[in-house]
């Protein structure tokens, strides 16, 4: 695995400690016991036929070609401006600048990668397998 591909991993895993635990610390001091709890289920569409099934297939594909895209072309612009600042600067700390704001992007990349993913779901469900059911619990 390469150092930017673990750098990436990390500092993700960062983000998502921080986003994940910021709400948790923050209730931590907080005497209130309400809780609200909210499930949704949701099923995917039933397709009964396979041309059905082809079309449904046909737009995921596109969708997730147009996310990974996204996500392609928000790399190649981060390692633009990565050259583009390395070149320009004129010490080291420019240098370390510009490193750290390669990273951010790449993380927001990521995620924004990440997001539309889990937005995007799962793919469709051939004819005569069993429909499935999401459930999401707040």
């Amino acid at each position: 695995m390469t150092s930017i591909t673990k750098r990436t991993i990390a500092t993700v895993a960062i983000v998502a400690s921080l986003a994940l635990g910021a709400p948790v610390a923050a209730l931590a001091g907080t005497t209130s016991t309400t809780t609200t709890t909210t499930t949704i289920v949701t099923k995917t569409p039933v397709i009964t036929t396979l041309k059905q099934w082809r079309a449904a297939n046909k737009l995921y594909l596109a969708k997730l070609k147009v996310i990974n895209l996204s996500f392609l072309a928000a790399v190649a612009t981060a390692e633009m401006n990565l050259s583009a600042s390395i070149g320009g600067a004129t010490n080291a700390t420019e240098r370390i600048s510009a490193r750290a704001t390669y990273r951010f992007a790449i993380t927001e990349a990521t995620i924004a990668r990440s997001n539309a993913l889990t937005v995007l779901g799962k793919p469709p469900a051939k004819p005569g397998h069993k429909t499935a059911e999401t459930t999401t619990t707040f």
